[in-house]
């Protein structure tokens, strides 16, 4: 009713469902406790939030959790979050806690749930902030008594049998429809069972003297524990996690390097207990360092391919210094326009290079070709510029202009390859213009460098 209430500006449909719902990383979880609301959002030119004309979904998502917050009575909670598109790569924040001892685990994780949420630099920033443990659970134990047992000729496995029947019922049959079976389950009348306590009072087995019942066989034990026992690598785990919220200046980086100064701090007081970090932080760690490895193999192969076609090992490297340009223009576009450098910024950063190699290429081998026909070093560089100015220039304008919509935001601006259409943009025209002046003089340096060891040798 509430989502209904908001108007179609807010919510085109929801679709509820009850006892499961489905995580970050597309697992089902079960529970009696537990439900799903999934709200669809209507199209972008129908949709009237809150912050309106606006319409910022980040903003949105925030107004929700202030409002759903006059519903959570003690016991409740709400949890607001946005589905996330291609594979499951978790929550902004994991951190897991393992170890052997099972105490430490658990202290280690209280203190370190302590101190995000009392730290102002993280817990305002976080969303959604919980364990893994699960709710808490009411268990209710039977433990047989072996002598008793024994004397009534039952088994341990009958007793638990029996018990489980007592409490949960018994499968006895199936019941075919016209379009499915129907398990057939026989239960005690709940009538009769106010409480669990109740199921010790209930006859199991006739006896000559008087009837058995549960309380008779079985002792009973009452106590709390946590909804679930999860193990990373044969050891106990918990993991906290988090989602930071849009627009935050906190990232993952510089989240998980306070908690890990925190936990370097108490490690000591939890023996048997460390820690480690997964989640999203983990995957783009694997990312970076991937893309870090292709990045230096293909300069390499670059530098290789060269150094076998202009027969040097120098020129291969005044081509290079390309790449450089490129970087100087990236880090200046991500500090000017104050976006996140993300995993498709890394990737358009190699596709840059090749762009950028490809043009001081074509500028060196021309400046080569005239320099060997006879022209001295300053009119072939001249000449070399002004010849290949044109294409050099045409080739960063079509990418420029075909790329800077993405980048500027137009019509909308994507979180995703806006960021990455701005560092191809502004590493493209920073090595461009880099390249028509720098190149030039790199290459008449070494060209001088070679006319005067030929000198000295002759």
């Amino acid at each position: 009713m509430f989502v209904e209430k908001m108007g179609p500006g807010m919510a085109k449909s929801a679709t509820a469902f009850a006892g499961f719902y489905l995580n970050e990383d597309y697992e089902m979880v079960h529970g009696s406790n537990l439900g799903n609301i999934v709200v669809e959002l209507p199209s972008k030119d129908k949709q009237v939030f809150a912050d309106a004309p606006e319409n910022d979904p980040g903003a949105h998502l925030e107004h929700m959790r202030k409002e759903l917050e006059k519903f959570a009575e003690p016991g409740w909670i709400f949890r607001v979050r946005p589905e996330k598109d291609g594979p499951p790569a978790g929550k902004d924040l994991n951190i897991r806690v393992l170890g052997a001892d099972h105490n430490s685990v658990k202290g280690l994780t209280a203190t370190i749930m302590k101190f995000i949420k009392d730290n102002d630099k993280l817990g305002p920033h976080l969303v959604n902030l919980a364990t893994d443990d699960g709710t808490p659970n009411r268990i209710f134990r039977f433990k047989p008594i072996n002598e008793r047992v024994a004397e009534y000729g039952l088994t341990p496995k009958q007793v638990a049998s029996l018990s489980g029947s007592v409490l949960d019922g018994r499968f006895v049959g199936e019941f075919r429809l016209s379009d499915e079976d129907v398990d057939l389950r026989l239960k005690i009348d709940p009538r009769y069972l106010n409480t669990p306590e109740d199921a010790l009072s209930v006859p199991v087995l006739e006896h000559n003297e008087s009837p058995v019942r549960i309380g008779d066989i079985c002792d009973v034990s009452i106590y709390m524990e946590p909804g679930q026992f999860n193990r990373f690598m044969s050891q106990r785990a918990v993991t906290i996690t988090a989602n930071i919220k849009p627009g935050s200046r906190l990232s993952s980086p510089l989240a998980v390097n306070m908690v890990q100064k925190f936990y370097d701090s108490v490690r000591d007081e939890y023996p048997g207990a460390t820690v480690n970090f997964s989640g999203e932080y983990e995957s783009t760690r694997k990312s970076y360092t991937s893309l870090i490895y292709a990045f230096i193999t293909a300069i390499l192969i670059i530098y290789m391919i060269l150094a076998t076609q202009f027969q040097s090992y120098v020129q291969p490297v005044i081509i290079l210094s390309a790449v450089i340009f490129s970087l100087t223009g990236v880090i200046l576009g991500t500090f000017f326009s104050q976006t996140i450098f993300t995993v498709n910024s890394f990737i358009a950063t190699v596709g840059v290079t090749g762009v950028v190699v490809n043009d001081s290429l074509v500028l060196l081998d021309f400046m080569n070709k005239l320099y060997k026909s006879g022209m001295d070093r300053k009119t072939a560089m001249r000449e070399g510029v002004r010849i290949r100015l044109r294409p050099i220039l045409l080739t960063t304008l079509t990418t420029t202009l075909g790329l800077l919509p993405m980048a500027v935001g137009f019509p909308s601006y994507s979180l995703v390859w806006g960021a990455m259409a701005s560092t191809f943009v502004t590493g493209l025209c920073t090595a461009t213009f880099l390249t028509l002046f720098i190149i030039p003089i790199e290459w008449d340096l070494l060209m001088g460098f070679m006319e005067w060891r030929e000198k000295r040798k002759g």
